[in-house]
This record gives structure tokens, sequence and C-alpha cells, in this order.
């Protein structure tokens, strides 16, 4: 897979790279900086040689309020802020979404070990204790601006995760299972973003079954279907609606925004579940030095428990014939949360690379779950 996701890259490039040597932006983008231009406002000044239907370009204004300068058009933000391109222009992005979560927490108290156990009389009675998962997920995101102020999006994604945990049979000693491991591609997002003004940004998403929901993994010599966050995909098709505010300084070199995304399954899958509708809002600020741009995030994330509940996942909570773990159980899932992220960017022309990290300040979770401990985000787009 990593062979496939670097051959992909390298690909992307290239296309970039021809497109817009083809196109000569490369050329103008070099005398445009010495005229304190943007690369936005070369692209629109190339679209209307071509179209000449007398268009307003709203989506790259020679206004600095509301304009979506390319120098902002962050490529690793966790959060995908949803903007419009002019008509004709692409925009491909490649992003890396890393989650380490360790330590078990239960509301807003963190949990020991030592209060998880088999048959022990301890307060949280499972036999199967996780200690640490890692979650990575690869996305493509390509978008492509059918008016200047109508935009189309597509993003598949390809998943990763591993738990790791201790296997108490109600004796001693405590042993560490091999990892669980799932893999690959998950959920699938289209969606259509539309600038209502040189401020405001609004836009419906709906989210593809496309990820499995019938992972499994093996323990004391028997399979079993893995839990529900170890699975792939969701198994429901999804809407996203979200508004996006964003506003740049008189001098564009600031821009700071916000954005509000709420997710909402419209059914239990065949598996006769599904997870708990989301809640995600996120605001930023950003500040152009030359070809960087660090910037400051903050999130905040409300997500429901899951409603109902798959028959075989419920297999792992027989004490008899399973293997009893909280990943198992619907009501262990969702909480609040907030988080912080401070990120930079590298902007060369058409060209975006960057890295951003997180850390939690406050988690509020529904049952016994592991707590989120950091987060890293990297991504690289081209614009052409």
């Amino acid at each position: 897979m990593k062979k496939f996701l670097s051959l992909l890259l390298l690909t992307i490039f290239v296309l970039g790279f021809q497109a817009i040597s083809s196109a000569g932006l490369i050329d103008a983008y070099i005398q445009g900086k010495q005229n304190n231009i943007t690369y936005s406002d070369i692209q629109i000044a190339e679209l209307q040689d071509k179209n000449t239907t007398g268009h307003e370009h709203h989506s790259h204004s020679n206004h600095h309020h509301g304009r979506v300068d390319s120098s902002f058009l962050n490529p690793a933000m966790g959060d995908d802020i949803y903007h419009t391109h002019p008509a004709g222009t692409w925009m491909i992005n490649y992003k890396y979404m890393h989650m380490d979560m360790s330590g078990l927490r239960h509301g807003t108290d963190d949990v020991s070990q030592s209060d998880v156990g088999f048959m022990r009389g301890r307060p949280y009675e499972y036999m199967m204790i996780p200690q640490r998962m890692i979650m990575d997920m690869h996305m493509l995101m390509i978008m492509y601006g059918i008016t200047d102020r109508f935009t189309l999006m597509i993003m598949p994604t390809y998943k990763v995760n591993e738990m790791k945990m201790l296997m108490d049979m109600g004796m001693d000693p405590i042993k560490e299972e091999p990892p669980m491991r799932t893999s690959g591609f998950g959920d699938t997002e289209l969606r259509g973003i539309y600038k209502i003004n040189e401020y405001l940004t609004g836009s419906l998403g709906i989210e593809l079954p496309t990820g499995s929901i019938e992972e499994d993994f093996k323990t004391m010599g028997m399979t079993f279907r893995a839990p529900y966050d170890m699975q792939l995909g969701s198994g429901t098709y999804n809407l996203e609606p979200a508004i996006t505010y964003n506003d740049i300084s008189n001098d564009g070199n600031w821009n700071w925004g916000a954005q509000a995304m709420y997710t909402y399954h419209i059914n239990k899958n065949s598996n006769d579940w599904s997870y708990g509708d989301n809640l995600r809002i996120t605001a930023w600020l950003q500040r152009k030095i030359n070809i960087l741009t660090p910037w400051l995030r903050l999130a905040y994330e409300y997500t429901g428990k899951i409603k109902g509940e798959d028959p075989e996942i419920k297999k792992l909570l027989d004490p008899a014939m399973g293997a009893p773990m909280p990943d198992a159980e619907p009501d262990n899932y969702g909480g609040k949360s907030l988080d912080s992220f401070i990120g930079l960017s590298y902007q060369k022309g058409p060209f975006g690379i960057g890295l951003e990290a997180g850390i939690p300040l406050y988690q509020d979770l529904n049952g016994l779950q592991l707590k989120t401990k950091w987060m890293l985000n990297a991504g690289i787009q081209i614009i052409f």
C-alpha cells in the first residue's frame, strides 16, 4: 500500500506539473511575484482570457476581504475547510492523518488498568483490556470548479487501524495479546460547495458506504467480528451539511475563519447499527510570511453513542463463549472533546505542503474508552 500511495503522489505531481507548464503558469507566477500578484489572480486573468462571458469571479476577487488566496488553501488542516475554485480549476490534495490513543477514560476521569479485569471483582468487568490504538487515514481530495461559485469534490479514503490489548482470563498472569489490525478502503465523500458571498460558503456532502463493516480478528483460537472502532466504514449513507466563514485582512497577510459541520446518519446499516451523529466546529488563524504560513486552530467535537447493535460483535460480550471488551459495547462510543492544533505550510506557486500537530485540551467520553493523546496531519496539494 505504501508503494501504491508513493506512486499515486508521484503521478499527481507529474500530471500537475505538465498541466501547469503547458499553461505557462509557472512563468506567470514568477513574474507575478515581482509585481505582487497572487497565483489566484493569475489564474483568473487566464480564465478571463479564455472565457469572455463577463461573469464575475467572486471566488478569487481582487478585494482582500473574502478572497481565497492560494497561500491560505491549507493542505494539512485535519478538518477539510471547504472553499470554491474558479471555473475550470482543479485542486488535488493528498492528506495523511494519524491519531494515537492510549490510557482508559470514563467521562472526564482517567481509569487505572487495575480497575479493569475479568472475574476479579473490579469496577469494569472485561477480559480484553485495550492499551493503545493507532488510527492512520490516507485521503485523496479532488476538487473541480464547475462555475466561479460552485465546486464539486470527491474524496476516497484508505484506513489502517491497530489496537494493542491485554488478555485477562481471570487468573494470573495477565498476558499481552497480539495486536488487532484492520486495513482497507474506507467510505467515500462526494460534496457540492457553493460560495454564498465573499465571506460565507455553504456545502453539502454525502458519504458513500464504500468501507467494510465486516472486518474480523482471531483470539483464543476463535474468529470474531472486530469491534465497531476497528471497522473501516460506517455502512450507512450520511449527509454532511457545512457552513464556512472565511476572511482576510486588508494587507492580505492574515486569514481567520470558522466552520461548522454536522454528520447525520440516515439509517442503520445492514448489520443493524449506525454511528452516532456528529457535530464538529473549528476555528483558525493563519499568518502568511512570504512562502510560509503558520497557523493555530481549535476544534470542538460532539459525537453521539452508537445506535443499534451488530449481533456478531455482540458475541464478544458473552463471558463464556466470547472475549468481553469495552469496544464491543455501543454505549462506549462518542462524547465531547476540544482539541488544539499548531501547523506550518510551505507554498511555492501552485504547490503546497504542510504539517499540523494537535493535542486534546478536554475529553468527556461516553463509557469506558481509550483517550486521545496526540494527532498529526500532513498534506500536499497542487492547483492547476
